[in-house]
């Protein structure tokens, strides 16, 4: 535990030195002027599009951009000879970008109780989140691997935006009818976004809030398990 704590505090000091960390919650402050003029019903409508964006599109560009800079440092091949698991050494970096997730959910729900008095259920969505950031984590470290340099990962990111985030955005404003929603559930983006949307705006489908975790956390699981871990192992040996 010692080793991963202290995995985990060189991931933060990185995305800090990366200029990772400051630019999330720039965006963050951004989001906050927003609901400084929206009315108290508009900032609590949006308030979960906000968070999803941050946890299913910002996390992954960040995640990317972090990748690729330690490629060009060298720290990546670096880190494979240090006397700790690969497996620990990816829980660091997936924790640390869940951080990022988990810091827009908080700096979001702060805004909208400071300037409207807006008031939701914090655990459940931190853990959504939580569940959230992992999957979206994951996600994002193939991505990644799968790209040649960041202008590349932005090509491919795209493209992933197009297949899994528009129907979930096509959904929230009625173009896809809700009896289509089970099989939206298949993309992680509308899974993140349905379990967003229930915790602050209070509308539980138990089922459906239950299948969407459950996927999530496989999805994870077998992504850092049969994609993640042999791609980087491979990439940290050619450097």
């Amino acid at each position: 535990m010692g080793k991963l704590n202290r995995l985990v505090k060189g991931e933060l000091l990185r995305l800090v030195r990366y200029k990772i960390l400051p630019v999330s919650l720039a965006t963050a402050v951004l989001w906050i002027g927003l609901f400084l003029f929206m009315s108290a019903e508009e900032a609590w409508k949006i308030a979960p599009l906000v968070i999803f964006v941050d946890v299913a599109g910002m996390s992954i560009l960040l995640l990317g951009a972090s990748h690729h800079l330690e490629k060009q440092d060298g720290t990546i091949r670096t880190m494979m000879v240090l006397p700790v698991p690969l497996g620990q050494i990816l829980t660091a970096k997936a924790l640390a970008s869940m951080v990022l997730a988990l810091e827009s959910a908080v700096v979001t729900s702060a805004a909208l109780f400071f300037i409207h008095g807006v008031t939701f259920n914090y655990a459940a969505l931190l853990f959504f989140v939580a569940i959230a950031g992992a999957a979206h984590a994951a996600i994002g470290f193939v991505l990644s691997l799968r790209s040649r340099d960041f202008t590349s990962l932005i090509g491919i990111f795209t493209a992933y935006i197009l297949l899994y985030t528009l129907p979930s955005l096509l959904f929230s404003v009625g173009a896809i009818p809700a009896k289509y929603e089970w099989l939206l559930l298949l993309s992680p983006s509308h899974a993140a976004s349905h379990l967003i949307n229930s915790a602050v705006l209070g509308k539980y489908q138990a089922g459906m809030a239950a299948a969407a975790c459950v996927y999530l956390v496989l999805l994870a699981g077998a992504l850092f398990k049969f994609a993640v871990y042999p791609q980087f192992k491979d990439h940290a040996a050619r450097g």
